[in-house]
C-alpha cells in the first residue's frame, strides 16, 4: 500500500480520522508511511507477519472505501498499469 499512494501528512491523518482506523491500525499505517518493514512491525506488535499482511488487507479495502467518499484520498493504484500513469 505504501507503494500505491503518496503518503503525505495530510493524506495520512485523514484516512486515520475518516477510515475511523482503531489504535493497531494507526500504529501500522504510520510505521509503513515512515518505511517500516512487515517483519519490524510483526515484531513490535508481537504478531506474525501473516497476521499484519490480513490487517494490511483489510485497511486496503478499507481505504478504498473511504476513498470514495473523501475530497482528499487520491485514488489508490491497484496495478503497474495504474502507477506508470501516476508518475
Amino acid at each position: 500500500m505504501t507503494r500505491q499512494i503518496l503518503w503525505t501528512k495530510s493524506v495520512l491523518e485523514t484516512f486515520i480520522k475518516e477510515g475511523n482506523l482503531n489504535k493497531r491500525q494507526e500504529y501500522i499505517m504510520r510505521t509503513r508511511a515512515k518505511g517500516y518493514s512487515i517483519v519490524k512491525q510483526a515484531q513490535e506488535l508481537n504478531l506474525s507477519v501473516d497476521q499484519v499482511n490480513k490487517e494490511i488487507a483489510t485497511l486496503k479495502k478499507l481505504y478504498d472505501a473511504t476513498q470514495i467518499n473523501s475530497n482528499i484520498l487520491p485514488k489508490r493504484c491497484k496495478n503497474k498499469k495504474d502507477l506508470l500513469k501516476n508518475k
